[in-house]
């Protein structure tokens, strides 16, 4: 690494106050995608990434919407026309200030179409009991055994008639080896139906627990856990671990356990037959037991080929992602190297684990089938006044199949808690921490909550994790009722955090937040959130039509949504496409621009109807013109309600009615626009006199 080129960078892209900021500097881990940082941190690491590159040319898409006023002028000055002078460069941008330093400008109209170590018990005991409580499990052992002892009653029944001829008559005999024979039939068809109820019960009860825990799992559990490492345990009805559930521990655990008791049966069966037996059953139960050491190794290799997959998942998921990123970057081959080196670490442990498991099964067979040499050479010795041929062929047919059933038990028990590994990693996920309740009954609020709009933060302290920094640091403030209040600040100042803590998507590490006087801590975490209303910085949409991400829950009418959409200038997309309000979205909105998804998701909060609204960096990625035109429409519809503006442009936050000027998680100033505009070292002043100059400079180059 070149560190002086490296810290010319770091520099030109105003990372160091980051840095410093950040307990671990550079080499603090930023999460999947970014998560950790902000939309300015994510920006300007981006840039310095391209930057650093050293390439010839450079296409930058908006490169410092997401960035204060003060940050975007160091890094166009810095970074744009001081670092990237020899280079070319090409940059999309609604700030019009930055186009004066353009050699050409481009503008465009109208976009064109384009075609395009051991397990715990506590694992063995959860899984068993989640159907019912495990109250079926004596029936289903009861059915088995009263199964095994009647068909080997049969068996040996028919053994021992047949040499009572005259005691027993031919038609006795058939009529009670029928009748024992179909009692039998009727335990094992009670067994099959009461083991495929439990099946079905504990894979749904798994599979609810492990989906239900990870909807509800903190913000925080995601920041931590790549996307990945979920859909390795959750991957619907693809998933290895929840098809194994579904459809092979069940039936494999209740064959061991099946398997164990028919063994001990004929073993029982053989031992009366000739005695002598018992002594060779003995050392093969020894050498059994002496090859569950193979368990050890075994359950170790199950949990590395699960451990091994996470990992090509997390890498093409990202490669798929930053698919552009890596082609604009020519590194497609490193991406493929790396790629091929994750799925032969993957089947180089597979291979193993599948080895292992041949290994054990010649040495069982071997094992089992010299032993069932011994047992023939005992019975044919044995003199025929010592055991009757009849129960010498019996004892001789169940012979050949404990051969079957022992090699089936030993296999099975090491099998079982390899299987077992997949119940074990769902029950990890079942056991996340969750978020607070949706509901709680005795705080509930009437369906107008909150009347006012008023919100008042009360010594508010947020950090993301117990060891991490304090990113919130006692912040102290009241939003009046139907007052606009602007929060600007530079990138990471905990603004966004701000708004987060307000809708508790991370909880408070101290003080409080009232609205309307009520501690926001004592409401349920879906009537809170459903009675605000946000654009967030990266606004969503889902997969379907214009009208379904307007109105998800089919609340409204099509003339009042019709309304919405032409308040916020979004009726000429529409009436372009003939389906109206049927115009279609793809996945993430990606026929969509940014910036008409931001007024998307305008609309949709204007359709809500909320005494508060928040707006983060709502309008980073729309021109000026719309972005005026917006802000219109926002004071109009939202007159009687409190609007929480957080921006970087500053003409979005100058007629709001009260300013909050945040600095690395503290309140600097908070008053209104007109008083801080007095003080010239105010820090809003500061912001507001570069944005002028930067306007002026624009304005002479115009006229010029």
């Amino acid at each position: 690494m070149n560190e002086g080129f490296y810290k010319n960078i770091v520099e030109c892209c105003a990372l160091n106050q980051d840095f410093k900021m950040w307990p671990n500097g550079d080499l603090t881990v930023v999460g999947e995608r970014g998560i950790n940082l902000s939309g300015g941190q994510k920006q300007r690491i981006q840039l310095a990434r391209a930057v650093y590159s050293d390439a010839d040319v450079y296409i930058l898409d908006d490169p410092f919407s997401a960035v204060d006023a003060h940050t975007g002028t160091h890094l166009f000055t810095k970074c744009i026309l001081q670092e990237l002078s020899e280079k070319t460069v090409i940059y999309a941008t609604h700030q019009l200030e930055f186009l004066e330093a353009a050699d050409y400008v481009l503008i465009r109209e109208e976009e064109e179409e384009a075609h395009t170590g051991r397990l715990k018990w506590s694992v063995y005991s959860t899984f068993v009991t989640c159907a019912f409580r495990g109250l079926l499990l004596p029936v289903i052992l009861v059915c088995h055994v009263l199964f095994q002892v009647l068909q080997m009653a049969s068996n040996y029944w028919i053994a021992w008639a047949v040499g009572k001829e005259n005691t027993v008559t031919r038609g006795n005999m058939i009529w009670i080896f029928a009748l024992l024979s179909g009692a039998s039939s009727v335990f094992l068809l009670g067994r099959a139906v009461f083991l495929s109820v439990i099946t079905i019960e504990t894979s749904q009860h798994l599979f609810v627990g492990m989906i239900t825990s990870v909807f509800r799992a903190p913000m925080a559990f995601f920041d931590s856990t790549p996307s990945s490492r979920i859909l390795t345990r959750k991957w619907f009805q693809s998933s290895t671990d929840q098809s194994t559930v579904h459809t092979d521990i069940t039936f494999r655990l209740g064959g061991l356990v099946f398997a164990l008791i028919q063994l001990v049966c004929t073993i029982i069966l053989m031992c009366l037959v000739a005695w002598q037996l018992s002594l060779l059953f003995l050392v093969v139960v020894a050498i059994s037991f002496w090859y569950m050491y193979y368990i050890t190794t075994a359950r170790e290799l199950a949990r590395m080929v699960a451990t091994q997959k996470a990992p090509i998942l997390h890498h093409f998921s990202e490669s798929t992602v930053g698919a552009t990123t890596i082609r604009c970057f020519n590194q497609q081959n490193r991406f493929l190297t790396k790629a091929m080196n994750e799925i032969d670490d993957f089947s180089r442990v597979a291979f193993h684990n599948n080895a292992t498991m041949e290994w054990l099964s010649v040495r069982i067979n071997f094992l089992f089938n010299l032993a069932f040499l011994v047992v023939l050479i005992v019975l044919v010795n044995q003199p025929k006044s010592a055991i009757e041929p009849t129960l010498a062929g019996v004892a001789a047919s169940y012979g050949l199949n404990v051969t079957v059933l022992q090699a089936w038990v030993i296999w099975n028990l090491c099998n079982v808690e390899n299987k077992m590994i997949s119940v074990e990693r769902i029950l990890q996920f079942t056991g996340i921490e969750s978020e607070a309740p949706l509901v709680i009954e005795a705080s509930r609020q009437n369906s107008e909550w909150p009347t006012e709009g008023q919100i008042e933060f009360q010594n508010v302290q947020v950090q993301y994790q117990p060891e991490g920094p304090m990113v919130l640091k006692g912040i102290t403030c009241t939003f009046s009722k139907k007052e606009k209040i602007g929060v600007v600040g530079r990138t990471g100042s905990g603004k966004s955090t701000m708004i987060q803590a307000l809708f508790r998507v991370v909880e408070l590490s101290g003080g409080r937040i009232l609205i309307d006087e009520q501690g926001i801590s004592k409401i349920g975490l879906q009537d809170l959130r459903s009675s605000l209303g946000i654009i967030p910085q990266d606004p969503t949409l889902f997969q379907g039509s214009l009208r379904n991400n307007l109105d998800p829950l089919q609340q409204h009418s099509d003339q009042e949504i019709l309304e919405v959409v032409k308040k916020c200038r979004l009726g000429n997309l529409v009436r372009q496409d003939q389906m109206l309000l049927d115009a279609p979205v793809s996945e993430d909105g990606e026929n969509w621009s940014v910036g008409q998804r931001q007024l998307i998701c305008l609309a949709r909060v204007l359709l809500k109807k909320r005494k508060i609204r928040v707006l983060d960096k709502a309008t980073a990625s729309i021109d000026t013109g719309t972005d005026n035109a917006i802000q219109e429409t926002i004071r109009k519809e939202t007159s009687e309600c409190t609007v929480i503006t957080v921006a970087h442009r500053i003409p979005t936050v100058m007629d709001s009615d009260m300013v909050l000027v945040l600095d690395e998680g503290r309140i600097v100033e908070y008053n209104s626009p007109a008083r801080l505009m007095k003080d010239n070292s105010s820090s809003f002043s500061k912001l507001v006199a570069e944005f002028l100059r930067r306007s002026s400079r624009r304005k002479n180059n115009g006229s010029s």
